[in-house]
């Protein structure tokens, strides 16, 4: 049986850091002229033909930024210290091939950045239960863990140290539910002095209004989180872009989310907000703006298949029309110059997606983005 060393292994990768992102204060940095797609299929890109197709296609679309989701609660999608395989990849001993190097290797050769990009809180199977002991939200590892946030800073930091990756992106940076643990309910107890059954049931009650502590509770435990993975990344590789995916002002106060407090302290480079609806919402985008240091550290990730709004009952997901994705992107383009585009997600691109973005609003080449042409702004 393997054995994965989760604690004691390499104490250097626990976020012991002496000094902060935070203490540096808000950074500058952007997703200005990248155009990126994400792509959650990890039983494919894990396969050399599909990588050599899929960063062909993308380079025609024009886009310049690669995300391939690397973890997903369940296992790794590299060799790692500390977790085994992706069951979905399937058993890896081969020494002489390594997918993640292969993606990275390859993209790289042909012009793209790569964001390796990592569910956090999200759990799948029955991996860890250490850290997903009853009373933990379902399909989560418990946030408030803090040997759970120390495995997720030793596998981040290993994927950073390993390969020569350009960014990484975060996502489920959410607590998920409230967790209702014996450890848990301990912990709160010897943080606030409060009964944390109680306190639950009365936060539901209040629609997450009261009690303030639950919500903080919630909130300290994923801002620690997102901060021990942020600090060890920028101490060991500086020039690597941090981005979040989020929603943005719609998330309830049980997830502890606050990405624009994260985005104004520093910790993090870019807000992805998940605009995944058919019509974006301009004015949401807009107040949240406002409301950073850095109004262009927000970043808008469309969606190129369809959602709940336009499916009929029972139908599966569909790939949305190419004159919809492009005129949108122009849209983005048009409103916030300097903020970049992300598309969700690769397995629904279509050739029609393909042609309208290189005729359309890639048609300038990914990487030397300047203002469309033919466009007038009245």
């Amino acid at each position: 049986m393997r054995r994965f060393i989760i604690v004691m292994a390499w104490p250097l990768l626990f976020f012991l850091a002496t000094s902060s992102a935070e203490a540096l204060g808000p950074t500058h940095r952007t997703f200005d002229g990248k155009h990126a797609m994400f792509d959650g299929d990890i039983p494919y890109w894990a396969q050399k033909d599909y990588v050599d197709r899929t960063l062909q296609r993308l380079k025609d679309a024009g886009f310049n930024v690669y995300m391939p989701l690397l973890w997903e609660g369940r296992g790794t999608a590299w060799p790692s210290m500390f977790a085994p395989w992706d069951p979905h990849i399937g058993d890896r001993p081969q020494a002489d091939f390594d997918p993640f190097k292969y993606v990275v290797d390859k993209a790289h050769a042909m012009g793209f950045e790569v964001h390796a990009s990592f569910t956090l809180t999200h759990r799948e199977g029955d991996l860890f239960p250490e850290f997903a002991e009853p009373g933990t939200p379902a399909d989560a590892f418990d946030v408030h863990h803090e040997g759970f946030r120390r495995l997720l800073v030793n596998l981040i930091v290993e994927v950073i140290e390993r390969y020569d990756v350009d960014g990484i992106n975060l996502d489920y940076v959410r607590a998920i539910g409230l967790c209702t643990s014996v450890r848990c309910r301990e912990e709160y107890r010897r943080l606030y002095n409060r009964d944390l059954d109680f306190d639950t049931t009365l936060f539901k009650l209040t629609f997450g209004k009261s009690p303030t502590s639950l919500a903080e509770y919630q909130e300290q435990a994923v801002t620690a989180m997102v901060k021990g993975i942020c600090d060890e990344v920028r101490r060991r590789k500086p020039g690597v872009l941090i981005s979040v995916a989020a929603a943005v002002g719609q998330l309830s106060a049980d997830q502890g989310q606050n990405t624009v407090d994260w985005s104004n302290r520093g910790i993090i480079d870019v807000i992805f907000r998940m605009d995944y609806l058919r019509k974006i919402d301009v004015n949401l985008a807009d107040t949240i703006r406002a409301e950073l240091l850095n109004p262009d550290a927000l970043t808008l990730m469309i969606s190129n298949l369809s959602t709940y709004e336009e499916m009929k009952p029972g139908q599966k997901h569909f790939s949305r029309d190419g004159k919809w994705l492009a005129d949108t992107l122009s849209q983005i383009r048009i409103k916030w110059p300097h903020t970049g585009t992300a598309i969700y997600m690769y397995k629904y691109l279509t050739d029609e997606q393909v042609t309208a973005l290189k005729t359309g609003p890639y048609r300038i080449r990914a990487g030397s983005l300047g203002a469309p042409e033919g466009v007038t702004v009245r």
